[in-house]
């Protein structure tokens, strides 16, 4: 964020506000879309998803922190809070902890044995929503108190769709978010394209996969794995569109249970999110893509790819320089059992790769 935003948002001097009149954000982006935007469902939902209490606990003890100021945007007399939501609750909750459906035993005894019910609330008032994105995005998205990242997300398509020309070219829309923001260009893209592929996954019910849902996702696996050009052309990410649905949904539906769905050992078909090198190899490979939807393991598949060749190059190559760094020192150190028991392996395994190499050199001269 420049320091010509700051210096703006933070000039506003904060003004005491009733409690009745303070609102929660519905464009809130940690909100999970299948919450009602209404007052009390929303404050339902993060009162019980929030770990709230501690937050009413600290305020109920020691008062509300004058330098942390709610920020909201007025409208017909009610103001919105689009900084401070979770602080919101926690204060309705102190002053009338029934303002919940079913409220926690704890939340009820922490109003009934509060020292302070702060009813009068610091507020820096900015003149819409659109006017605080830039210090939320320098708080939320670049700086100490990050959102998850699916709410990142949300959050950055919001100011690609308000406050970018849709008619302008996507790569100078980008680089404006990313100025309002504080944030790249390649970041601002690598979370809308996967924002895209999750709505996608979302209206299709998260294809019927068990216990996932958009509080179970982890979004930051799917954006990890678009960042690669071979998933993103998987699923059908054009780069020079990033709004409407073009995706090929069956290949989306594929990734998706790739990734989350569980077998009854509770395992993926990816395993660990380090293995989505491996997949990306498999699925840029017709043969080793063909024995992965028929049930090939993802070790099994990855064998088929060329990219195999170039890992055990790979390998080779760090042997050997592990190896010439052992060798540098042999001088130096005593006797063990055990290193020599190693180095048997050692010239064992390296015995063996070579007659198997040797074999096929002879099975493709054979071929002459």
């Amino acid at each position: 964020m420049s320091k010509t935003t700051t210096d703006k948002l933070s000039s506003n001097q904060p003004i005491m506000v009733d409690l009745h009149k303070l609102s929660l954000d519905p464009e809130n982006p940690r909100l999970p879309t299948n919450i009602k935007r209404t007052q009390q469902d929303m404050l339902t939902y993060l009162a019980k998803y929030t770990s709230i209490e501690d937050l009413m606990n600290a305020i109920a003890e020691n008062d509300y922190f004058p330098g942390e100021p709610l920020i909201a945007f007025k409208n017909d007399g009610q103001y919105y809070v689009v900084e401070g939501n979770r602080r919101l609750t926690a204060l309705k909750l102190i002053n009338n902890p029934n303002e919940v459906d079913n409220p926690s035993a704890r939340s009820i005894e922490i109003s009934n044995n509060a020292r302070h019910k702060p009813s009068q609330i610091p507020v820096v008032e900015v003149a819409s929503r659109d006017a605080a994105i830039p210090y939320l995005g320098y708080r939320h998205i670049t700086g100490v108190k990050q959102w998850e990242p699916l709410a990142k997300a949300r959050y950055i398509k919001s100011v690609f769709s308000s406050l970018t020309n849709e008619h302008d070219d996507i790569n100078e829309r980008l680089k404006e978010v990313a100025n309002i923001i504080g944030s790249r260009r390649d970041h601002i893209r690598r979370n809308l394209e996967a924002l895209k592929v999750y709505e996608i996954i979302e209206e299709n019910d998260f294809f019927e996969i068990d216990n996932l849902n958009e509080t179970s996702i982890k979004f930051s696996v799917l954006s990890t794995a678009l960042a690669d050009e071979r998933f993103s052309n998987f699923v059908g990410l054009d780069d020079d569109d990033l709004t409407t649905s073009t995706l090929n949904v069956e290949h989306v539906k594929e990734l998706t249970e790739w990734i989350y769905k569980k077998d009854k050992e509770g395992k993926t078909k990816l395993g660990e999110s380090r293995n989505l090198r491996s997949l990306a190899a498999v699925i840029s490979s017709t043969k080793a893509l063909e024995a992965f939807r028929r049930g090939a393991s993802l070790q099994s598949s990855y064998r088929l790819t060329n990219f195999v060749d170039e890992d055990f190059i790979s390998y080779l190559y760090e042997s050997e320089n592990t190896i010439m760094e052992a060798a540098s020192l042999v001088a130096t150190v005593d006797f063990s059992e055990d290193a020599f028991e190693i180095i048997k392996r050692i010239s064992q395994n390296v015995k063996l790769i070579g007659k198997t190499l040797k074999s096929k050199q002879m099975d493709d001269d054979d071929e002459f």
